[in-house]
């Protein structure tokens, strides 16, 4: 593994340029990266184009067009598997049925679908005409929908309004002006749709850093915040850490359980094997493919070879105890999206009989920032990491506790800027430090050695699972509930979920039998507002909550 601080940028940029030249240029770029004025935004390939969809499908079809692209893992429990050839068919059908719409370059293109083949197609059938894919959680409440819809003014929503196992269905939207609504699982898209299927539509050269997707995340505001990535700089950084940093080989079957509206199922549930070539699982959400002896039983049905799930998803699986399947075409467990604990990674090496890597990054960076096994971890690739104190910008010592930055760049396929807003993405993300923009990572770590020990949010995201969930988000979903005067939401331990949301409520005069009641009613807001993971492990009522002179809540004080 090439690690961060090898010889510094000079030798960043000729890596970075070699690995480029396995992606295809239609016109090749002449720098590798380039400073967008005196700031710390940054251009990767900037005169190249290319497009992520012929590097993902049309560059195979001459030697790999009958190898398995997709297997499909249905939520009753069929399998499914999709070829590159046929993928390649789907996608231009749909790409032919979106231009015939009137989509084009630059056109958001919002997508709500559960865990199927179409959901890839979809997004890949954006990229192919240059429009902009923004997924979205299959299962996303209606508020959160909302919110994303009218932030990035979509010209398309595709949805299906099958249940297909998903508890709850948001509300589509249907009012804003210039906007289209697709139901795919109707009779007329369907009938549409065939009407395409032998069509080829050319793909759209897009200059590198022009955006492939936005991908939207609460962070701490409770407003969502859209990251926007480019179309060059994303492919060249996935390829390179499939074979730099997972080290797959030409026969890998990839399995990532997240959505692909999380930024892991992005990356590594559709883009990185693509473009490699290789096969990738996507498994629909249901008590039959639920974390544990099911997923053991797919590994040794399918072969998967590599994985890549959440810590909080093993933990589940361990209650179920050891697997009852074979698991020796796995290769490696990969664990993301959350701190690892020692106990979960013990379980997996002494159990599991696998290999067991640590991998953290965020929605921002696209790809990891730090891996490692255990839970000390190093910096990847071109990344060079610090930790430091946040109040005085000085290098904490080893074993003190201080917020993680990464020096100079975040390397191709991070964050391009926030969707219409560079001025928050400049001024949230990044700091100057030692005369250099650094990236705050707003997370707490530890140095040990050489090597950084991740240990959560700086501000107040609760992590339950893998999901990010804002405190403001669910202190302002029931701020107007009747009967309550104050609500803080703060984040509690969970053997399994790693977090669970706690609430700390002031309310009028209640009886305990009112509080009874108000409890179930914080309960239905929270799902109806933020969706399932926010339902609150403790609500605790008091009559007063710990405050600053100025007003603000001790929220350390309630922790405590």
């Amino acid at each position: 593994m090439l690690t961060a601080d090898a010889e510094g940028e000079g030798l960043n940029r000729v890596f970075w340029q070699q690995e480029a030249q396995h992606l295809h240029w239609q016109y090749p770029f002449e720098q590798v990266v380039k400073y967008v004025e005196d700031g710390p935004r940054r251009r990767w390939f900037p005169e190249g184009k290319t497009n992520l969809c012929f590097n993902a499908l049309d560059r195979h079809l001459a030697l790999r067009a009958d190898r398995c692209a997709i297997i499909h893992r249905d939520f009753c429990g069929e399998t499914h598997p999709l070829s590159y050839r046929e993928l390649w068919q789907q996608v231009n059908a749909l790409s032919s049925l979106m231009a015939e719409w009137g989509i084009r370059q630059g056109d958001r293109v919002l997508i709500a679908l559960p865990m199927t083949p179409l959901a890839a197609v979809a997004m890949l059938a954006c990229t192919r005409l240059g429009a902009i894919h923004v997924v979205v959680y299959s299962s996303i409440t209606s508020d959160a929908l909302a919110q994303r819809v009218q932030a990035c003014t979509p010209a398309l929503i595709l949805h299906h309004s099958d249940s297909r196992g998903r508890e709850s269905l948001p509300t589509i939207p249907t009012t804003a002006e210039n906007m289209r609504v697709v139901d795919t699982a109707s009779a007329a898209y369907v009938k549409q749709l065939a009407l395409h299927m032998d069509r080829h539509v050319p793909c759209v050269w897009l200059s590198s850093s022009e955006p492939s997707h936005i991908l939207f995340t609460s962070g701490t505001s409770g407003v969502p915040k859209g990251i926007v990535r480019d179309t060059g700089g994303y492919a060249v950084a996935l390829l390179a850490s499939l074979r730099h940093l997972f080290n797959l080989a030409d026969d890998e079957i990839f399995f990532t359980s997240a959505d692909i509206g999380w930024v892991t199922g992005h990356s590594y549930g559709i883009y990185a094997p693509l473009l490699a070539g290789l096969t990738t699982v996507m498994c629909e959400s249901s008590a039959v493919n639920a974390p544990g002896q099911n997923w053991w039983h797919m590994v040794a049905e399918l072969g998967i070879t590599r994985m890549l799930t959440i810590a909080g998803a093993i933990r589940l699986a361990r209650r179920q105890g050891p697997p009852r399947a074979s698991l020796t075409s796995l290769r490696t467990l990969y664990l993301a999206g959350e701190p690892l604990d020692e106990s979960t990674e013990t379980w997996v090496r002494d159990v599991m009989a696998v290999s067991c890597e640590n991998h953290y990054w965020q929605t921002e960076s696209g790809w990891p920032l730090l891996a490692g096994q255990g839970t000390a971890l190093s910096a990847v690739f071109s990344r060079s990491a610090e930790v430091i104190n946040p109040l005085n910008g000085e290098a904490s010592p080893e074993g003190e506790t201080g917020m993680l930055i990464i020096k100079n760049t975040l390397g191709p396929g991070a964050m391009l800027t926030l969707w219409q807003d560079d001025t928050q993405h400049d001024q949230r993300y990044w700091l100057q430090h030692r005369g250099q923009w650094c990236y705050a990572t707003h997370d707490c770590a530890i140095r040990q050695g050489n090597k950084i020990v991740i240990q959560g949010r700086m501000d107040d995201v609760i992590n339950i699972g893998g999901k990010r969930l804002a405190t403001a988000e669910v202190e302002n979903a029931l701020g107007d509930l009747p009967g309550m005067v104050e609500v803080v939401a703060n984040r509690t331990p969970h053997p399994l979920l790693g977090e669970m949301v706690a609430l700390f409520v002031v309310t009028e005069a209640l009886t305990s039998t009112q509080q009874a009641l108000l409890k179930q009613e914080i309960r239905k807001r929270l799902v109806e507002r933020c969706g399932r993971h926010a339902l609150p492990r403790r609500i605790h009522f008091r009559y007063q909550l710990p405050k600053t002179f100025s007003g603000k809540f001790l929220r350390r004080m309630l922790l405590d």
